[in-house]
């Protein structure tokens, strides 16, 4: 006894072609949009990406950027970011600019300050913000 399958068919065109098709156009769809996203850049002065939850987030230097933020974490009313620039001499400057913002909330914001790529295994800059101190600036070079 011989059995036949038949092919079911949408307008001419075999249902499973159809099905690859689409499982095909939503990888595709789904593979440009991560691309997308990862290399989507955020302006490098804006802090709105710290989030209030405290989660940890990293993202490349952009090259054009006079300073970028590579690194934010807040917990426990502190706030440490990350930033790489080829201007160290101005730590105290982009600190101000990364805190002002947002020193209501925190009792404490950290500002380390890296050059591009951060070949040095420590910081060479750091700066502390405190209500209490404001401002202090420290080199570890």
């Amino acid at each position: 006894m011989i059995h036949t399958v038949q092919t079911i068919r949408i307008r001419g065109i075999p249902v499973v072609m159809l099905a690859i098709w689409l499982v095909t156009g939503l990888l595709t769809a789904g593979l440009i949009s991560l691309v997308r996203e990862l290399t989507h850049d955020t302006p490098a002065s804006t802090l709105h990406a710290v989030s209030p939850s405290g989660s940890l987030s990293r993202r490349d230097p952009t090259p054009w950027a006079r300073w970028t933020v590579t690194e934010q974490l807040s917990a426990h009313h502190v706030l440490i970011v990350h930033v790489e620039t080829r201007y160290l001499d101005e730590a105290r400057a982009i600190a101000s600019q990364i805190a002002a913002p947002v020193h209501g909330r925190y009792a404490e914001i950290l500002v380390y300050v890296h050059r591009p790529g951060r070949p040095d295994p420590v910081a060479p800059r750091r700066v502390q913000w405190t209500p209490e101190r404001g401002y202090v600036e420290s080199s570890y070079e």
